[in-house]
């Protein structure tokens, strides 16, 4: 949000996480800035008339939800005729192998695709025991199809690694431009 203020945005954060919301407001104090807060939960119908945002920044947070489809349906809504969807997504690579990699050596296949731990009692057990919540891979389908099947336009799409664990042999992420004409 700092970067988006300081570019002259009127900024609204929704979040879910109270804790997130918190940080957001102590940042924007400290760097003498705007912002509205929402806490809301993107899986429910979001909190703003139809035609409402110019630009909808969505960093990689659709690991957290099972439907990826209604957030897409969402942010078309909201999103005024010619506003600009930035989204950011986990390719689902991440969730294939064993997170403790340390070469390619020990690449381990450890799960299936897509991950649903809703779907696996044994990976919803290791989730909660590791204290890692809930996350979700999506297909490539989901996550760029759907933004179309939602009525956007997709104008740019973007491969970027982390660098560590598989990011270092593959690109693990997503960044999609998309335009509701």
């Amino acid at each position: 949000m700092p970067i988006f203020a300081a570019l002259g945005a009127d900024c609204t954060v929704l979040d879910y996480s109270l804790a997130q919301l918190e940080s957001e407001k102590i940042v924007a104090a400290r760097e003498g800035y705007e912002i509205n807060i929402v806490m809301a939960d993107m899986t429910n119908p979001l909190p703003f008339s139809d035609d409402s945002f110019d630009l909808i920044f969505h960093p990689v947070s659709n690991c957290y939800v099972e439907d990826v489809y209604h957030i897409w349906r969402e942010c078309y809504r909201i999103l005024k005729p010619g506003g600009v969807l930035l989204s950011g997504m986990d390719n689902g690579i991440n969730y294939l192998f064993d997170d403790e990699i340390n070469s390619k050596e020990s690449l381990k296949i450890v799960n299936k695709l897509p991950y649903n731990p809703l779907k696996n009692q044994e990976e919803y057990r290791k989730s909660m025991e590791n204290n890692w919540g809930i996350q979700f891979s999506h297909t490539i389908e989901e996550q760029v199809g759907g933004q179309l099947k939602a009525g956007l336009t997709l104008t740019h799409l973007y491969e970027d690694s982390s660098n560590e664990g598989i990011g270092e042999y593959i690109p693990n992420f997503i960044a999609t431009r998309s335009v509701k004409k």
